[in-house]
């Protein structure tokens, strides 16, 4: 969860650099609609993982609560059967 929050942290500092360079290109009269878009992009990216980690952190108990032990169902079933394809 921790690389998470740092990967949405590291697109927000994105998103502060990039508007930080687009003022500095609107001085010297520069063209910046590519880097309006690459700023956009980084700061939802920035929100999306944010959001997934809030989501993950909410959450955290119970994925981890979960114990799946396959040495159990491989010894109460037998043997492992592969589900049929579908056509």
């Amino acid at each position: 969860m921790g690389s998470v929050v740092a990967a949405s942290q590291m697109f927000l500092m994105l998103f502060l650099i990039i508007f930080a360079y687009i003022e500095d290109r609107l001085d010297n009269d520069l063209p910046v609609e590519g880097e309006r878009l690459t700023g956009f992009m980084f700061l939802v990216q920035s929100l999306m993982l944010g959001s997934f980690a809030a989501i993950l952190a909410a959450h955290r108990s119970e994925i981890l609560d979960r114990k799946i032990s396959l040495q159990e169902e491989a010894t109460t079933t037998g043997s492992y059967e592969a589900p049929r394809a579908v056509v």
